[in-house]
């Protein structure tokens, strides 16, 4: 696939950003499924089971496989995923790397919304799925409004980090390489949350290299990560605030258009480089001062709350129960079925 399949979105409100891009197959010169991409190491065996210590049950047991995506369980017959990634099959599997157990593989219900088979919340990137049978558990979203400065986890699928981006003989990040598949986890810090005008609200990551704004796992987006769940700790308790949408580029080391030297990259200092296009044009981001990161984005879920919840019903408390019976069922007889 071509840069083609991109689509670019140049923001007033993010201007020192200049312009973001779907994080989208086809993102680059060819066909790409990259995943969480790690600022201290390049292992393909890095953060691909379930998350321990600080970060345990921070969201990871909520995904699941949504074609060649991820989404997350939302309410008992609903996962939350990305719009622009388009229908991905007709099921959702909770892996047994996920929820600890078997794989369950779920049914989408194709009658939904009128034959839809989906809901799109207007103005947003989010894309609301119903299946057939019931999930045993599911995430609890964040409504507040105070995301900024709070930790996060954010999970998608693919590779390791590619070839080193040099400026001046200096490393400044990594270019994205040819993914794998695999669900990877890491952690960043909200920097801020903005509104994209046909996006809605946005929550903003910045990849740090030190300081403040760097985190044990600090880890940005790359090409496959659409749809994955995007946690913060609020108070202790991690609550589904965001479900990745795009990151910054594309790259390049001159303003020279149609040379083909454009690249995706995950820097945690663009200075040095152009950003930017050929079809929108290039900008220089100067190379002074502090480092200045590359940024992921995800769709927030806080500005759509009332929207989601408008769909994706929660049942009562005393109802609670019985779904739980429900979803535990239907894993025991998947579980018969499996030889393992």
């Amino acid at each position: 696939m071509s840069d083609d399949n991109c689509l670019p979105f140049t923001s007033p409100q993010l201007s020192r950003r200049l312009t973001v891009w779907l994080v989208m197959m086809g993102f680059g010169f060819q066909p790409m499924a990259h995943a969480v991409l790690f600022y201290d190491t390049g292992s393909a065996a890095h953060n691909i089971a379930a998350p321990t210590a600080a970060y345990e049950d921070s969201g990871w047991q909520f995904q699941g496989y949504y074609g060649a995506y991820l989404g997350t369980m939302i309410a008992p017959q609903y996962f939350l995923t990305a719009q622009h990634m388009g229908t991905q099959g007709s099921s959702f599997v909770s892996a047994g790397l996920f929820n600890g157990g078997v794989d369950v593989t779920y049914t989408i219900d194709a009658s939904a919304n009128g034959g839809a088979g989906y809901w799109d919340i207007a103005g947003s990137d989010l894309r609301i799925i119903k299946i057939n049978e019931y999930f045993p558990t599911y995430a609890t979203l964040y409504t507040g409004s105070s995301e900024q400065g709070l930790d996060m986890v954010t999970m998608g699928r693919g590779g390791v980090r590619g070839a080193d981006v040099m400026v001046s003989g200096t490393l400044h990040g990594w270019k994205h390489n040819n993914g794998d598949g695999v669900a990877r986890w890491g952690s960043n810090i909200v920097s801020d949350a903005t509104t994209i005008p046909g996006l809605g609200g946005m929550l903003v990551a910045e990849f740090d290299a030190s300081g403040p704004g760097q985190t044990t796992e600090e880890a940005t987006l790359s090409v496959g990560d659409s749809g994955g769940g995007v946690f913060v700790n609020d108070g202790g308790i991690w609550k589904l605030a965001g479900i990745n949408y795009s990151v910054d580029g594309l790259f390049d080391t001159n303003n020279t258009t149609g040379d083909g030297t454009q690249f995706n990259a995950a820097l945690f200092d663009r200075g040095g480089l152009y950003q930017g296009s050929d079809g929108q044009g290039w900008t220089l981001i100067p190379n002074v001062g502090p480092d200045n990161p590359s940024s992921m984005y995800a769709s927030r879920i806080s500005t759509n709350a009332a929207a989601i919840q408008a769909i994706a019903v929660v049942p009562e408390p005393h109802s609670v129960i019985l779904i739980a019976l429900a979803g535990m069922l239907t894993m025991k007889r998947r579980q018969r079925r499996d030889p393992r």
